[in-house]
């Protein structure tokens, strides 16, 4: 059963919910070392051995996912930026109890660009603290059509507001401005869960033709329901050469935060990179943490 569950983790065979497992991968495979522990204790070694092997090459190749990814930081990480911003990222949650604590966070977050996910859950008077500090919006014009939505400092061109195929929701913005000089276009995904069928594969697919049509420098952010070494997000972000962070912040759950998983994501494509990311101080209500980053134009 357990050389089962790492070939689900490590083989994509596109069955729903195996997203989700490859995402826990690492999680997975740490747990799964206490069983070749347990088994030479038991005098079976051979079977411990073969178990640590398995285990080895699931974590492997994770690790050379992720690698890849990073290696994509390399031909910007030490040129001089132009031009810098900071952005917020953060799955609101639509039934926020503490919908006040999260408008005030979202407020003083000094971030120059938000992209909100269920943003609804702010509240009529959370939406309109935010809209006072941030005037430019896509998304969110009335609290009744209120999902995912982008804020700026600075004013929004080019803007579009596209449904996701599958459960037909409006959660692919997308939207140019200019900061400091720089353009850029901000892209915010929110992806369905990769349970719900296979909804997530054809939403990628979507996503994938609209930002691969993108000029210039590009900032993704959103919730993806799925860490950025699981099967569907890496094969997604190598096909746009789209450059991590240089860490991945847990996101979720938020009960076990920061042993959690990035679930939440923030990539950048072209003449871009994400300099610095953290995590929220608290989810403020929500059952995702926020990202926090700065972003370096060239």
């Amino acid at each position: 059963m357990a050389a089962l569950l790492l070939f689900a983790v490590s083989v994509d065979f596109g069955v729903p919910g195996q997203e989700l497992l490859s995402t826990l991968r690492f999680h997975i495979g740490g747990a799964l070392l206490l069983l070749p522990l347990g088994l030479a204790l038991a005098g079976a070694r051979l079977r411990a051995l073969v178990m640590v092997g398995l285990v080895g090459l699931s974590l492997a190749q994770g690790a050379a996912i992720v690698l890849g990814q990073q290696q994509r930081r390399a031909p910007l990480e030490n040129d001089a930026p132009q031009a810098s911003f900071r952005a917020l990222s953060f799955n609101i949650l639509k039934d926020n109890r503490r919908r006040a604590d999260a408008a005030t966070f979202v407020v003083d977050s000094d971030a120059d660009i938000l992209v909100l996910m269920e943003t609804s859950g702010l509240g009529a008077t959370g939406l309109d603290a935010v809209a006072a500090r941030y005037p430019y919006r896509l998304g969110c014009d009335t609290l009744a059509v209120c999902d995912v939505a982008i804020f700026s400092r600075t004013p929004l061109a080019d803007t579009r507001i596209l449904r996701l195929e599958g459960l037909n929701r409006r959660r692919l913005l997308t939207a140019a401005t200019i900061i400091e000089g720089r353009p850029v276009t901000i892209v915010a995904l929110h992806l369905t869960k990769p349970y719900f069928d296979n909804v997530a594969v054809f939403e990628l697919h979507q996503a994938r033709a609209v930002i691969g049509a993108i000029e210039g420098p590009v900032l993704l952010a959103g919730d993806f329901n799925a860490a950025a070494w699981s099967a569907q997000i890496a094969a997604f972000a190598s096909d746009l050469a789209l450059v991590p962070p240089s860490g991945y912040p847990a996101t979720w759950p938020v009960e076990i935060a920061p042993l959690g998983v990035p679930i939440d994501n923030m990539f950048t494509r072209g003449p871009a990179l994400i300099r610095e990311i953290a995590p929220t101080p608290e989810a403020f209500g929500s059952n995702h943490m926020g990202l926090l980053a700065t972003v370096d134009l060239f």
